[in-house]
């Protein structure tokens, strides 16, 4: 992913804490969000406002981080890291696995098993519909436990290949019988299938002929 001048004065404006190298392709500092899940529509409503303070899972949290934009993992995203050693001071306090909370072997974050769509993902995005909600969820087990984390957030895959598998079959479902690119996408974004789900299904299916 190459940031652009807008997404680095978008980032310095809303996360100054958090430090961009070129050199290194690398965003590195202290990632600082307020936000609240919304079970009603199943949204992360991001700001610290009065209307999100009203809802029972607002929280407020600061976790270092390292980006790196570089490095792509399988599914195509920047890889992402905890590196401030709250993930182990977590997983002990809840007395769980590493891979409980979503964290690789080598420590990276499992953001999601979804594949990107887009080649142009801004880092506005990434951040916002990937990066927040990951360490959110993070916060939120920190607070009240994995159990209640499970319960009061949005759902999610099993662990390793078994929520791989389930993933991809889910998206391969959706789409059925393969629709023209020009046609509405099945999962009714309102897109063309060429500009919503085909890049994921193409990249669901190269995996598994792998």
């Amino acid at each position: 992913m190459n940031p652009r001048d807008t997404d680095l004065e978008w980032l310095a404006s809303n996360f100054p804490e958090l430090a961009y190298a070129p050199a290194d392709q690398r965003i590195c500092g202290e990632l600082r969000f307020c936000a609240a899940f919304d079970r009603s529509t199943g949204q992360l409503k991001l700001g610290d406002t009065g209307e999100h303070r009203e809802i029972g899972t607002f929280l407020c949290d600061r976790f270092k981080v390292r980006i790196d934009l570089g490095r792509l993992g399988n599914n195509g995203w920047p890889t992402v890291f905890e590196v401030g050693g709250r993930r182990f001071d977590i997983a002990e306090e809840s007395q769980c696995a590493m891979v409980d909370l979503h964290f690789f072997e080598d420590g990276a974050c499992c953001l999601s098993l979804k594949y990107a769509r887009e080649k142009d993902l801004t880092l506005q995005r990434f951040i916002l519909e990937l990066v927040i909600p990951f360490f959110y969820r993070l916060a939120y087990t920190d607070r009240y436990g994995l159990s209640a984390a499970k319960d009061d957030l949005w759902g999610e895959y099993p662990h390793g290949v078994a929520g791989e598998i389930e993933y991809q079959d889910e998206i391969l479902q959706l789409v059925g019988n393969k629709p023209g690119r020009n046609r509405p996408c099945p999962c009714g974004s309102g897109l063309k299938y060429k500009r919503c789900h085909l890049a994921e299904v193409e990249a669901v299916k190269r995996r598994r002929l792998r």
